[in-house]
């Protein structure tokens, strides 16, 4: 399924000289549920999003996913791709490529075992755990920084997926993870109901599109920008959750 869909993909792109008047937004994604994923309706909520947006601004939205180091690499080097999504905000990538204002948010939180939860209220208490977090991922500044800093010990793991069966095996002690994520994965697993989260948000993080820093990602990312003043992202987003409540059990 995925070969055939990038296959499509990639002769969509090849197929420019029967279509001159088509304009193309061609992004990079990952399986993220329920943001992103290819078994989601539209491809998640931040992919129906994106599609709106895109739509106003007179393109066509064409994704393909990968795991999350190969989305941003192709996302900023590929020449198939005009950037990727949804990214982050930091201060490398917002030097790094041109970033859309916000389409959505992302609270970041930290996941225990219901039978040994982590008391804490400020982040500097945490570093007394290691706590499994996913490789590339941004978790927001201040956390970023203490694990830079090495005051913050972390087992970084391939995907929410892995961090999730880690703390379900007692591999991991705790992990970081967007809190919707976190839903929508225990509800695939019929509501797994021994994961909770403990303490405040780590951080709350606008979501972005990452757009090549060239003169065409800027130009694209300026016409996404003004579209987006015009498409109601939370009512995509709330309609997009009725949509599909049912498919999250």
């Amino acid at each position: 399924m995925f070969i055939r869909c990038i296959a499509l993909f990639l002769s969509v792109i090849s197929c420019t000289v029967h279509a001159q008047t088509a304009k193309y937004m061609r992004l990079a994604t990952l399986e993220w549920p329920p943001y992103t994923s290819s078994v989601l309706p539209y491809g998640g909520m931040s992919n129906k999003v994106a599609t709106e947006v895109a739509k106003t601004a007179g393109y066509r939205l064409l994704t393909a996913s990968f795991d999350w180091t190969t989305t941003v690499d192709k996302g900023s080097n590929d020449p198939n791709f005009d950037g990727y999504f949804p990214a982050y905000y930091t201060d490398k990538r917002n030097q790094d490529c041109y970033l859309s204002q916000p389409m959505g948010a992302s609270v970041i939180s930290v996941a225990t075992l219901k039978s040994a939860p982590i008391k804490w209220t400020q982040l500097s208490e945490l570093s007394a755990y290691t706590l499994g977090v996913v490789t590339g991922y941004a978790n927001g500044k201040e956390f970023d920084e203490l694990v830079a800093e090495k005051k913050q010990p972390v087992q970084a793991v391939a995907s929410d997926a892995v961090n999730i069966r880690n703390l379900q095996t007692g591999k991991a002690r705790a992990i970081v993870i967007d809190k919707y994520v976190l839903d929508y994965t225990l509800a695939r697993q019929k509501g797994d109901n021994h994961i909770v989260v403990s303490g405040p948000p780590v951080a709350s993080l606008n979501l972005h599109v990452c757009f090549k820093r060239t003169p065409a990602g800027k130009a694209m990312r300026d016409a996404f920008d003004a579209a987006l003043k015009s498409v109601d992202v939370p009512k995509v987003e709330m309609e997009y959750s009725m949509l599909t409540r049912n498919q999250w059990r």
